[in-house]
């Protein structure tokens, strides 16, 4: 079988959409030597997404035709026909909440990792708005079978987009669990994120794009400067991510806290350096006021490290009874977890242990076999 793949929208390969690719595109591949994959991308995009694999052919578009707008025309009236020009027997939409075709000429699966649209107000322009709201639902459901990232998200396609039941899988999200895992040495994991990123010994990390008001730092900012004040603890708080829309909202928060000694912004970090910096953390929260699945809190979870999280969308999904949970609009409650598990070293390890546990439960090699079989069987029907 020959699978077309829209590999555009992936941000440069720093958000959570882009990972999906990375993770999943090399394990298709692998997975059915048989079968070849044409992916089609924006020039320097190939940058982040290269499977080196023998079955897979990749189809450079100039880089301008990666701008959202440009993206979205092309989508529509230029995927088509590459599709049959190469000679495709079905399409995988893996940014199926961001690009999407009326038609296809070829069976098609997409992805929808969330609908955040509905859930955090002011998350987008106008603009993006009406399209995300009116036109994306309508081209949802053009797609053969949508994969929904968990359980929450189905909620939204049903309610919301309408899809039917009958065409939408649940297909989880995984962890690198060869990556992310418990080092064997923690002390020198913690050297080399001092050595290498400037960080103290101990911090509370967040890994997100600098995102207002959808990632919530706003309100982590102030449940961590709460949390101090009432604890004397010596913990930095750690915001790691690219700055997005909205990022000054949370330099706002700072100056308004009076946290500018006490919060670090190292910034995007690349993805080697990764597995020691969630293993160095002392506590991995994450505040987000909605999230289609919440990949950095399985990593973090992998990484032998302890989870407080979000109580929202799909988050309790992924962590299951191994973390804490707390209300996002809730500075009290939040502070009051991150406290719980810094002064706590007992439950702080139990729930390090029962993350690693549930962490196994999360598999980007299943995700890989389950699309690969939907692709397949829409071969038969």
């Amino acid at each position: 079988m020959v699978v077309g793949i829209s590999a555009f929208a992936g941000d440069g390969g720093k958000s959570g959409i882009s990972q999906y690719m990375i993770q999943l595109f090399r394990r298709m591949a692998d997975q059915a030597p048989d079968d070849r994959f044409i992916l089609f991308m924006a020039k320097g995009d190939e940058q982040f997404l290269d499977p080196c694999c023998s079955n897979v052919t990749v189809v450079l578009s100039p880089a301008w035709v990666g701008h959202p707008l440009v993206n979205i025309f092309w989508h529509l009236l230029v995927l088509p026909f590459v599709l049959r020009q190469h000679g495709c027997d079905c399409v995988f939409m893996p940014a199926g909440n961001r690009r999407l075709a009326w038609y296809y000429g070829v069976p098609s699966v997409g992805t929808v990792h969330d609908m955040s649209q509905l859930h955090v107000q002011a998350k987008y322009d106008a603009l993006r708005m009406q399209y995300i709201m009116r036109v994306l639902p309508r081209m949802m459901n053009k797609l053969d079978r949508v994969v929904a990232i968990s359980h929450a998200t189905r909620k939204d396609l049903e309610g919301f987009a309408g899809v039917p039941p009958e065409r939408i899988r649940v297909v989880y999200n995984g962890a690198d669990l060869q990556r992310f895992k418990k080092p064997d040495d923690l002390a020198e994991a913690k050297r080399r994120v001092q050595e290498k990123l400037k960080l103290p010994a101990d911090f509370v990390l967040y890994t997100s794009r600098l995102e207002h008001p959808g990632k919530n730092h706003v309100r982590l900012i102030e449940a961590f400067a709460r949390m101090k004040e009432e604890t004397g603890l010596p913990h930095k708080l750690v915001l790691v991510g690219s700055r997005w829309n909205g990022a000054e909202a949370i330099d706002a928060a700072v100056e308004q806290f009076a946290m500018q000694h006490d919060v670090i912004f190292p910034g995007f970090v690349a993805d080697e350096f990764m597995p020691d910096l969630y293993a160095a953390a002392d506590l991995f929260v994450f505040p987000s006021l909605f999230d289609g699945f919440g990949i950095p809190v399985l990593e973090a979870m992998a990484s032998g490290t302890a989870v407080c999280a979000s109580n929202a969308a799909s988050i309790p999904e992924v962590v299951g009874d191994a973390g804490l949970l707390f209300a996002p609009a809730d500075v009290d409650e939040m502070a009051a977890a991150m406290a719980r598990l810094l002064m706590d070293s007992a439950l702080r390890q139990e729930m390090a242990l029962r993350g690693l546990q549930q962490a196994q439960s999360f598999s980007w090699d299943r995700a890989a076999t389950e699309l690969l079989q939907l692709c397949h069987d829409l071969q038969t029907v």
